[in-house]
């Protein structure tokens, strides 16, 4: 786990900090000497992330005292409200266990004051830290797993004999000295015995070079996919977001076409906590059409985009004021709130310009109690949208900015769909 270093000490002294997780509701809670900062906790997303899914495991082994290996599904059912306190705190989930980590580090303790992500994460953002940046300490639960990289040689009919040699050899340079040595630079112990750690595993990076801990085993298959029902379904932190589309004229043809069709994975794969409220703008501003993960509500956002067109100017900086103004007025407690804003051009009509924008986004920033993230993306080649304007917009709300087109539109959405 990676901690903010000023609280880090309170949970240190806690033998079990995800069970500690469940009931606290500030740092002060777990350490009276702790100062009254609110728990807020990231991890990956457990359903496209290693490090998140060994994160859901270990929480249902912290709270329910059992090795990984012994629980059963039963137990799932059992420990689920436990696990669902613990993701109450979540700030928002993820693909990219690294990605959260530079988060962590850039947008401070109140956006995320705790987070499991790996060791090697922990170095490397402690390694770039940059003036007033918060540093963040790991802590190591008595029980925790370990990430191996393993290679393997398989027995199987097309493997001759040249292949295997080539292989063995392959694995020898993997686990020699000197390839070791540099897995240790880049914060990674070494798997081969007698390979010293590297000086980047130091207190100053956040880290023990002689940390302790039991390594935990994986439980029997169908429990793991019980608890992904489990956090599916019942456990993982709703979110309410707003998709903000871009019609304007330079849509039109392939470009729509392509959004249209991965708004339709969008919606397709929305899950039974995720509410959506789709806005297509131009020149003009559409009210609102709020899509959940029903049956029926997935056939109201179909419908939706079916009936998209690409007509008229860009009033992009509008278009995002007026997301978050609606999602003021219709904030979901107890949720992930956030606007995505999808556009291919430049501002072009707004009644605001960029600064008054961004002035007005940090009334429901996260120094605030509403904490509404932004995320952005500039849909086609480099030039024909404000990337530095989207960069702002996205980094002054704890989001960030990303560029598609339409080859890569559609993963880089089910990424996004991933945050929340």
């Amino acid at each position: 786990m990676r901690i903010a270093d000023d609280v880090a000490t309170g949970l240190r002294k806690v033998p079990n900090p995800y069970k500690a997780l469940v009931t606290a509701k500030t740092h002060r809670d777990i350490d009276p000497s702790a100062p009254p900062l609110v728990v807020h906790y990231v991890h990956t997303a457990p359903t496209r992330s290693n490090s998140g899914l060994q994160t859901l495991v270990a929480q249902f082994t912290s709270v329910s005292d059992k090795r990984p290996e012994q629980l059963t599904i039963a137990d799932v059912s059992k420990y689920q409200p436990q696990i669902q306190q613990i993701q109450s705190k979540i700030t928002r989930y993820g693909v990219s266990t690294n990605s959260l980590a530079k988060a962590m580090v850039k947008n401070g303790p109140y956006w995320a004051s705790v987070g499991s992500v790996y060791e090697s994460s922990v170095i490397s953002a402690n390694s770039h830290l940059q003036p007033g940046q918060q540093r963040y300490e790991a802590v190591y639960p008595k029980d925790t797993f370990t990430s191996n990289m393993r290679a393997i040689l398989p027995n199987a009919p097309w493997v001759t004999p040249q292949k295997k040699a080539a292989a063995q050899k392959f694995i020898e340079f993997l686990r020699s000295p000197e390839t070791q040595k540099i897995a240790t630079e880049l914060g990674l112990r070494p798997g081969t015995p007698g390979v010293p750690l590297s000086a980047k595993f130091s207190s100053e990076n956040g880290v023990n070079p002689q940390a302790k801990y039991n390594s935990l085993r994986p439980p029997k298959p169908e429990v793991v996919e019980a608890m992904l029902k489990s956090w599916q379904e019942n456990a993982k932190k709703a979110s309410q977001v707003v998709v903000v589309v871009d019609t304007s004229g330079s849509m039109a043809g392939s470009k729509l076409a392509a959004v249209q069709a991965t708004l339709q994975n969008y919606i397709n794969n929305l899950g039974p906590k995720e509410q959506i409220a789709l806005i297509d703008f131009n020149s003009v501003i559409k009210p609102p059409v709020i899509v959940d993960g029903t049956p029926k509500g997935k056939e109201t956002g179909l419908q939706f985009i079916s009936g998209l067109t690409a007509n008229g100017g860009t009033s992009l900086y509008d278009a995002t004021l007026y997301a978050r103004d609606w999602l003021q007025k219709n904030y979901r407690q107890n949720a992930i709130n956030a606007v995505l804003v999808l556009t291919d051009g430049e501002d072009s009509g707004s009644k605001i310009n960029l600064d008054q924008l961004a002035q007005e986004l940090k009334k429901s920033d996260f120094n605030t109690d509403q904490r509404i993230s932004f995320f952005t993306v500039g849909y086609g080649s480099e030039g024909e949208f404000n990337a530095e304007a989207l960069k702002k917009i996205a980094e002054l709300n704890s989001g960030y900015y990303s560029q598609g087109d339409p080859e890569k539109i559609s993963r880089l959405m089910a990424d996004l769909q991933v945050e929340f």
